[in-house]
């Protein structure tokens, strides 16, 4: 089995493989090229038909920030290998560098044309399922946790700290927002409600419900907003392992 790092993925919302696996392509892309003074960006396929709905251009235009750059949408080109296709074009002093294709997989994942595994997880768990797992740790007498650090990398308490704050933060900041979610269908953002509507004759069981709601919402609302989040594995389940 791949690294739990594979399932908590910290990114820009709202879709793993339109905004999160296109803003990994750009950081990516970025190492490739670190010299380019001017990128030019191309949305293929699903990702320019539904691109400015998902915030495809928003996320690439976050990681690009500090460089001039270009997005266009072509809606019309083929896309053969991939639906979720875009490519850069790196340029310096008017002059092309080179170009890349990625590949937005699904899950945060991306590939390209020449390294189809390069940007993907090792294989790091010995065991196959949980069976397996489970199996292992009672043989052994040890927590589920210990199992986790017991073949993860050395850094893999640090991720998941940075991966427990970022799941803290999108709470908070969906708690301290009102008002109209974009997209166009005018939906209001619940969280803040749920988190305020306290009764007078509220037991504690009501209350660690509600609670548990708001910051399920919270979290969620984020995510609609096009803020960063964790994906516990995806971007729309995001609210429920941080609530």
């Amino acid at each position: 089995m791949k690294s739990i790092k594979n399932i908590y993925k910290i990114g820009y919302c709202p879709s793993s493989s339109h905004t999160m696996g296109p803003s990994y392509s750009a950081t990516e892309f970025l190492k490739l090229y670190p010299d380019a003074d001017f990128i030019k960006v191309i949305l293929f396929g699903s990702l320019a038909k539904t691109g400015k709905g998902h915030g495809t251009d928003r996320a690439v235009s976050e990681v690009l920030s500090g460089i001039p750059h270009e997005i266009t949408f072509d809606c019309e080109s083929e896309t053969p290998v991939h639906p979720n296709t875009l490519e850069f074009i790196a340029f310096k002093n008017n002059a092309e560098l080179g170009k890349k294709r990625f590949y937005s997989i699904g899950g945060g994942e991306i590939q390209t044309d020449d390294t189809k595994n390069n940007f993907t997880e090792k294989e790091v768990y010995r065991d196959k399922n949980f069976t397996e797992i489970s199996k292992y740790c009672k043989s052994k007498n040890i927590r589920l946790s210990d199992y986790v650090f017991e073949n993860e990398n050395s850094d893999i308490k640090d991720y998941l700290l940075k991966v427990w704050q970022t799941m803290q933060k999108a709470i908070s900041e969906g708690l301290s927002k009102s008002g109209t979610l974009p997209g166009g269908l005018a939906v209001e953002r619940k969280a803040q409600f749920l988190f305020n509507q306290k009764h007078i004759d509220e037991s504690p069981q009501t209350r660690e419900n509600r609670l548990v709601c708001s910051y399920a919402f919270a979290v969620s609302e984020q995510n609609a907003d096009c803020g960063i989040i964790v994906t516990a594995p995806t971007c729309g389940s995001c609210g429920v392992l941080p609530a």
